[in-house]
């Protein structure tokens, strides 16, 4: 009987569940949330985060080289300590290309040509119609090393046939011996035998060059190697610094010739203003970092009034003081030929003046001592260093133990002063007070000077003398410039090219030479001097490269420039 019950209740059940399955599907409207207070015998407990797996974890973001960029590149990146594969699961692969969609850098190429070529600027399209291979002139071939034809048809696209890839180190002997023919190259690559070309008014050279607005900025981004929506620049980045020119590394340097506020050009300034000889070439002049200017004459307390005569014994007022603070002066010259007209008390007093500007001198002093020493700056991470002499007859330098004046050479003393000057890391910077010639080529002394110097290495050798302006030269890495012309004196139409002169605009970076731009300059009387217009710089370099060609030989006697280089 108790089993038969047990039985009955158990079909029961069956039938019951049978039916509740059979009752249509329940709705997917969610019920309505019942919140539940804890009460003090039911204490909050917070749940416990899930352990990460490898897929949560944040990503581990690991560089990987790109052959394709180029060398100088890669060297710098690899500096930076950057995180490589570590073979964990959450990495992702990143490394460096050309475009701008995640910019973090940029490379800077500089469009070149052999120094002795007379054109100064191009425009993007010239430069983009000769990669093309569609020259518009007779430039018809350009030179870029393997490397970096990546990066340049990054940007220009692919080249045409007037473009030529060879190994970097040979571009320079190939453009100089090789007829209507330029290059591009890096900007880490510029050396002084290069002449840098202004594009659309750009140069990298240049104190205000604009990346922005210039042909040959390739951009640089940061790209991953597997494509991923929510990439952001790794935060170790944040910090990489990759332009290959930092602009505050820049140090220009200008050098001048011959300064003589003295006879016509004094009465000019106390009749026209004082201001007046330099208020044309003034912008130009105090771009520089460093402004040298070579003053032959003394100050004198009591400097009799000027005339136009041909007299030789010369001082200046005071006052014309305001015309060297005016251009920018930094540091003066005293090898010149008159610092000693009005004896020691008139060079002590001009000392004294200079002094109290801040302006270093060099090449004359109180004392031979004094005389010899060096001028030693570091500016923008560049270290320079001034040192001059009188290369005349003694009676023009007398500098002694006892007595003031400018320094007389001694050749053996230049040349140990230099190799010194360059063992403490300096880059020296010699100027003469040499020979008078009224011609564009130096005599066989100069020469001979100048290369003794530079063979102790002199990375420039100029001369502050010349009352007309005389050829340049290289001698291994050294940069010769043999007279530079007038300055500030009076002698416009006594003889041929005394109504031209040159500022040498040299510029340095990370303590490297780079090279020089010249910077003519043409007299309009015998006070005022105004920048050349563009076909007067023309004739004038076209002049001076000439009687490159003409004097300057090898170790052979063979001339080193072929008879076309200077009409590109």
């Amino acid at each position: 009987m108790r089993k038969a019950n047990i039985l009955s209740l158990l079909f029961s059940l069956l039938l019951t569940l049978s039916a509740l399955a059979c009752q249509t599907a329940p709705s997917l409207t969610p019920a309505p949330e019942t919140r539940v207070l804890p009460t003090a015998a039911q204490p909050i407990v917070e749940a416990e985060a899930p352990t990460p797996t490898a897929t949560s974890k944040p990503p581990h973001y690991v560089y990987q080289p790109n052959p394709e960029m180029p060398p100088a590149f890669n060297q710098l990146l690899e500096q930076q300590a950057l995180h490589t594969a570590q073979g964990a699961a959450n990495e992702l692969t990143y490394t460096f290309a050309f475009g701008d969609a995640d910019p973090v850098g940029e490379w800077i190429y500089a469009l070149v040509a052999p120094f002795p070529t007379v054109r100064d600027e191009v425009s993007a399209d010239w430069l983009r119609k000769l990669w093309q291979g569609q020259p518009e002139d007779a430039v018809q071939t350009l030179l870029i090393a393997e490397e970096d034809l990546p990066a340049l048809s990054s940007l220009l696209g692919e080249p045409g046939q007037s473009v030529r890839t060879q190994l970097g180190e040979s571009l320079l002997e190939t453009a100089w011996t090789t007829q209507n023919t330029w290059a591009i190259i890096p900007f880490g690559e510029i050396q002084a035998r290069w002449k840098v070309m202004i594009i659309d008014g750009q140069s990298p050279i240049h104190k205000d060059f604009s990346a922005e607005s210039y042909a040959l900025k390739v951009p640089i981004s940061v790209r991953l190697l597997e494509p991923d929506a929510s990439f952001a620049l790794p935060p170790e980045l944040a910090d990489l610094h990759l332009p290959n020119l930092d602009p505050s590394k820049i140090t220009t340097v200008t050098l001048t010739g011959v300064t003589a506020m003295v006879r016509a050009t004094a009465v000019g300034m106390d009749t026209r203003g004082i201001l007046v000889p330099g208020e044309l070439i003034a912008p130009v002049m105090r771009e520089a970092d460093l402004l040298h200017i070579s003053n032959e004459v003394p100050f004198a307390e009591e400097c009799p009034p000027h005339t136009s005569g041909n007299y030789l014994v010369f001082c200046t007022p005071e006052s014309y003081m305001e015309l060297l603070r005016s251009v920018g002066t930094d540091l003066v010259e005293l090898t010149g030929d008159h610092f000693q007209d009005y004896g020691r008390e008139g060079m002590l007093y001009t000392l004294a003046l200079y002094d109290k500007e801040g302006w270093p001198v060099y090449g004359g002093g109180k004392d031979i001592f004094d005389a010899r020493e060096p001028v030693k700056l570091e500016v923008n991470g560049n270290k320079l260093a001034f040192i001059g002499c009188n290369a005349k007859s003694p009676n023009f330098a007398q500098a002694s133990e006892t007595s003031s004046g400018a320094y007389h050479c001694d050749m053996d003393y230049m040349a140990q002063a230099v190799r010194a000057l360059k063992e403490e890391g300096y880059l020296p910077i010699v100027t003469f007070q040499h020979e008078e010639r009224y011609l564009w080529a130096p005599n066989a002394s100069m020469v001979r000077d100048f290369n003794t110097v530079a063979d102790a290495g002199a990375v420039i050798v100029s001369g502050s003398q010349s009352h007309v302006p005389h050829y340049a030269e290289f001698r291994g890495e050294s940069f010769l410039h043999y007279g530079l012309g007038n300055l500030f004196f009076d002698q416009y139409g006594i003889a041929p090219n005394t109504d031209i002169g040159f500022l040498d605009r040299h510029v340095f970076y990370e303590g490297r030479y780079l090279g020089v731009e010249l910077l003519p300059i043409q007299f309009l009387d015998k006070v005022q001097a105004r920048l050349m217009t563009p076909e007067e710089k023309a004739h004038t370099l076209t002049i001076m490269f000439d009687t490159m060609r003409m004097w300057w030989k090898d170790a052979n006697n063979q001339p080193v420039m072929p008879d076309w280089i200077s009409i590109q």
